[in-house]
């Protein structure tokens, strides 16, 4: 799914060319944001299409693992917007105004476990996996999961490299924001796929937020939750 890595030449020759026509394709002019479709609780695996949220029994521990195939490699970070209206920082890398970072907020209750299956290129392993574990603590509001791949990696889009997430709460229920409707700009560097809400349950709401063509900037959760993209800092190159 996400991290950082060299999109060679090669890569995008071998990959598959992103479709000329979709909703993908039509990314520079995306059509009116429509209302959002509750699909009540989870029970099992459930895949989500834009603009659906669905609900996940609340347990000690969930998840967020965002995966991509092995041949390249993309970064994950996490916003994480409390009650009280601050924000911080779970990532493994900071921005061009301040290099530091931490890969868990200052109660604990987000961790970024770093990369939890990678290997080299050629290795039988197909897909790489980035993971963020979640302790759903009263006074978190939302988490907002982003991929990011670095202007310096290269070219390479979310849709070519499949790019996808899952959140998982541990007792077999697990909800998938796939990556079949990707964006195939090869020129954006971040994505939202999702956000994920602490309230009675866990909800998990289909975003697909791009940022611009060519912009590093991070996006910001605003007060009322909702997410502006390129509203943040530079990130630092890795």
């Amino acid at each position: 799914m996400f991290g950082i890595g060299k999109k060679t030449k090669q890569d995008d020759a071998t990959a598959p060319a992103p479709p000329t026509s979709g909703p993908a394709s039509a990314a520079a002019t995306p059509a009116p944001a429509g209302p959002v479709t509750d699909l009540g609780l989870a029970k099992g695996r459930i895949s989500l299409e834009k603009r659906q949220t669905v609900s996940l029994t609340k347990t000690q521990t969930t998840t967020v693992t965002i995966s991509w195939p092995n041949r390249t490699d993309y970064d994950v970070y996490a916003l994480v917007r409390y009650r009280d209206g601050h924000v911080e920082s779970v990532s493994q890398f900071g921005t061009k105004d301040d290099r530091v970072f931490s890969p868990r907020t200052a109660d604990g209750a987000v961790v970024h476990l770093g990369d939890q299956r990678r290997g080299a290129r050629g290795a039988t392993t197909t897909t790489a996996d980035e993971v963020i574990a979640i302790t759903l603590a009263p006074e978190i509001d939302r988490i907002v999961p982003v991929v990011y791949s670095a202007q310096s990696n290269g070219t390479g889009s979310f849709r070519r490299y499949q790019v996808g997430m899952t959140i998982d709460n541990g007792a077999g229920d697990v909800v998938e924001i796939a990556a079949r409707d990707a964006d195939s700009n090869d020129k954006v560097y971040s994505c939202v796929p999702g956000v994920i809400t602490n309230g009675e349950q866990v909800q998990v709401e289909k975003l697909e937020l791009y940022s611009a063509p060519k912009s590093e900037r991070r996006p910001v959760v605003n007060a009322d939750g909702s997410v502006t993209m390129d509203a943040g800092p530079v990130n630092a190159y890795k």
